[in-house]
């Protein structure tokens, strides 16, 4: 039997990007984090991203993240694949529209983030509507250092567009 707990609840306002910290601590090896109804004050596309934050409190922007998404919008019959090496972030599926109520909704698995001996890996899906077309994804990627983080950063890539509204919640996943 398992069980998530809710750690933290973070609401977004106006920003490029958020950072949810002092979440990821030793009493949970795997958490789910879920970001509702995110939307921005644009209506062009942007991809989200993901950093982690150090024990320290300091975004790790080195080159060691690797990432892979699969994407499939209702206007095509295949996936589309994005994946990159050795980048300072996590890029994955969002657009954070203005158009709601059809705003983008992620959810994200962490594991071991809190270990200083192994690899922080994530696993990633979300649904979006960008330009009027709803689209689909999932993703997986890793930061490739052995530190302890204590939280995460998820931002928009273009930054002259800020999200305005939506919810992080961030739970700890306890399997007994």
């Amino acid at each position: 039997m398992s069980n998530l707990r809710l750690i933290n609840e973070t609401t977004v306002t106006s920003a490029n990007n958020i950072s949810v910290t002092n979440v990821f601590s030793a009493d949970f090896d795997i958490y789910n984090v879920t970001v509702s109804n995110l939307s921005s004050d644009s209506t062009s596309h942007s991809n989200a991203y993901v950093r982690l934050v150090n024990s320290s409190g300091s975004l790790v922007t080195a080159s060691n993240y690797d990432f892979a998404r699969m994407d499939l919008g209702a206007e095509v019959s295949s996936f589309g694949e994005l994946r990159g090496t050795n980048n300072t972030y996590m890029r994955y599926l969002a657009n954070a529209t203005d158009q709601t109520p059809e705003a983008t909704g992620l959810v994200y698995w962490f594991f071991n983030p809190f270990s200083s001996s192994s690899y922080t890996f994530v696993l990633q899906q979300g649904s979006t509507r960008i330009a009027n077309v709803f689209r689909v994804g999932k993703g997986i990627g890793v930061l490739k250092q052995t530190a302890s983080m204590s939280g995460f950063n998820i931002g928009l890539e273009t930054p002259s567009i800020n999200m305005n509204s939506g919810k992080i919640r961030t739970y700890g996943l306890s399997v007994t």
